[in-house]
């Protein structure tokens, strides 16, 4: 197809967009969007606040009393090598104390008066996932310079329970809600090429090429696609800005998703994720009356 025919069909397509049921595809696939966009945000927080929740579970593993410092380094690093673990740190008499008087409070005051300091040395071990707590648990104990492992194996089980039911959730209304767009947006593009069908029919029966006709309505099909999805971009984007203020005012421990560059990735899925299903829906209903 030569570039002024693409020129012409192209300002055909434009042009078209003013007409009603275009506007009319338009305002269904922003509304749509809204709606599969909102539901990504809110499995995206759900996932960034599993993630952290499950980045809080540590397992601590006391060492042997009066261990040498070499040990106690090839034990860090066998701890570090273990499937699962994200981090250790070490964590000595006197910073242990510390930690002990700031969760005694006011009842700390006998600490000063103890002759020694009784707390043995340490490591803190930070989990990639919750649920591989069990493993690297008994894992720990086994290295040598390793006095005792605890942590709160009941807390875990309830916390990875809870993430994989709410994960499972999600995961089944995201598939729904997807689909339930993609046929909307799809069938809402083919309603605006039924509108046209006649002007179709009488293309192709005054010898117009298949691709000469098709051409501009998949063209269109695309931008409103695109359009509605941006549309719908912006105004998710600019209300989930003020949930997240009123949130980090309201309940500023919760971790949501502030990060711009994860929520810029989102907004161009949505615009290729619109593009694609206008261009789906726009060629099958178009190709559908070239069969005259």
């Amino acid at each position: 197809m030569k570039l002024r025919t693409v020129r012409l069909l192209s300002g055909q397509a434009v042009r078209s967009l003013k007409k009603t049921p275009s506007v009319t595809s338009i305002i269904v696939v922003m509304a749509c969007m809204i709606v599969l966009s909102s539901f990504m945000l809110v499995a995206v927080n759900l996932t960034h606040i599993g993630s952290q929740f499950q980045a809080d579970v540590q397992i601590r593993a006391f060492l042997v009393p009066d261990l040498s410092p070499d040990v106690a380094d090839r034990a860090r690093a066998a701890i570090q090598g273990i499937p699962g673990v994200a981090s250790v740190a070490f964590v000595g008499k006197d910073e242990a104390l510390q930690r002990l008087g700031k969760q005694l409070g006011q009842d700390s005051f006998f600490l000063g008066d103890l002759p020694r300091n009784p707390l043995p040395e340490s490591f803190d071990i930070s989990l990639i996932r919750a649920d591989v707590a069990d493993e690297v648990a008994a894992a720990t104990s086994e290295v040598d310079g390793i006095h005792d492992v605890r942590y709160a194996p009941k807390l875990v089980d309830r916390l990875v329970g809870v993430l994989r039911i709410l994960w499972g959730i999600t995961g089944a209304i995201a598939v729904l809600v997807l689909v339930g767009a993609s046929l909307i947006v799809s069938n809402t593009i083919k309603l605006t090429v039924f509108a046209r069908r006649k002007e179709i029919e009488i293309m192709k029966l005054v010898g117009a090429t298949d691709s000469f006709i098709l051409f501009p309505f998949v063209l269109e099909g695309i931008i409103i696609g695109f359009l509605g999805a941006g549309a719908a971009a912006a105004i998710v984007y600019a209300g989930y800005q003020g949930v997240v203020k009123w949130i980090s005012s309201v309940a500023p421990f919760m971790p949501v998703v502030t990060d711009t560059s994860r929520l810029g990735a989102a907004v161009v899925v949505m615009l290729c994720f619109g593009a694609v299903v206008g261009l789906i829906g726009s060629n099958i209903s178009t190709k559908r009356y070239l069969k005259v």
